[in-house]
């Protein structure tokens, strides 16, 4: 290492080590339940946990994410939310663009606060994922001050492309700084102030793929079976009510219904006015979408 990477280091380790703040021992965030779009990570920060985004934009690149087209944000300007809500986790086809020699785009939640104070997550153990793509992506770990700590060379570990609902365990040994280039840090130095947890496409331009993140938390969290799922609010006056197998509507008297599968597939349709039979659909979670003169309803319902 140089003189310049090396005092870079030692600075970096310093304001790493100087972190106070510590993520609770275990966490998870839930696509099938969360109506928030946000994750519980023990920070009673009331910025903490939100989903956002980032491309290479501020680095003249234009890749980018397209997410579904039915969905808007809500009142407070929140768009992850309604989106989690309506498709059981963060649905979007990813593009990466040309204009940036290294082309990304990425989704992350803050563990602390917006501020990006760093947190001890060594507690966690690695991280754990439910998701299915089409592209291969990385979880990075955002650290604190990440522009002098790293210089944006990150921990990070790769995650497989995968057809269907995939849930897996990433521990702290899978995570590794990429050889080369930015300032090398010890592992546990970079886990004591940690700011950030990111899930970052990157490759060549011209690459697109879908995704569905379904559930994020600490090693071994995602394969637990889901809680209950709470019901969306419908628009207007209509109404849907699961029991059984069977849906029943009330506030209209007749529209589309739709029953879509996590993978976004329609598995079911038809035209209803007070009843719907879901006996043939194996058990899961799946999106109820009613739409007609004057009906919008979006609700997630579980068949067990």
């Amino acid at each position: 290492m140089n003189k310049k990477l090396a005092i870079a280091a030692i600075a970096g380790a310093a304001a790493v080590a100087s972190a106070q703040n510590t993520a609770a021992a275990t966490f998870l965030w839930d696509g099938t339940t969360d109506t928030q779009g946000k994750v519980e990570t023990g920070s009673e920060e009331e910025t903490s946990g939100y989903w956002y985004d980032y491309t290479d934009k501020d680095n003249s690149g234009t890749s980018a994410f397209t997410f579904p087209a039915d969905v808007e944000a809500n009142e407070y300007d929140n768009f992850y939310g309604p989106l989690i809500e309506a498709y059981g986790g963060i649905k979007a086809t990813v593009s990466l663009g040309a204009g940036y020699d290294y082309p990304f785009a990425g989704l992350g939640f803050n563990i602390w606060s917006e501020a990006q104070e760093g947190v001890d997550i060594s507690a966690w153990g690695g991280i754990c994922l439910s998701y299915q793509s089409t592209l291969g992506f990385a979880i990075e770990l955002g650290v604190a001050d990440e522009a002098t700590v790293t210089e944006y060379n990150n921990y990070k570990a790769t995650v497989a492309k995968a057809a269907t609902i995939t849930a897996t365990d990433y521990p702290w040994s899978k995570f590794k700084q990429e050889s080369g280039w930015g300032v090398t840090v010890d592992q546990a130095t970079v886990l004591a102030s940690t700011a950030a947890i990111k899930l970052k496409f990157s490759g060549t331009a011209g690459t697109t793929g879908d995704f569905l993140i379904q559930k994020v938390g600490s090693a071994g969290q995602c394969s637990a079976d889901p809680v209950s799922i709470k019901s969306v609010a419908a628009a207007g006056s209509a109404k849907a009510m699961l029991s059984g197998r069977t849906v029943s509507f009330s506030g209209f008297t007749s529209a589309k219904a739709e029953v879509i599968n996590l993978q976004g597939q329609v598995v079911k349709s038809a035209t209803v006015s007070s009843a719907m039979d879901l006996s043939s659909l194996d058990a899961g979670v799946y999106m109820l979408r009613v739409a007609g003169k004057s009906v919008k309803l979006t609700q997630k319902i579980v068949l067990e």
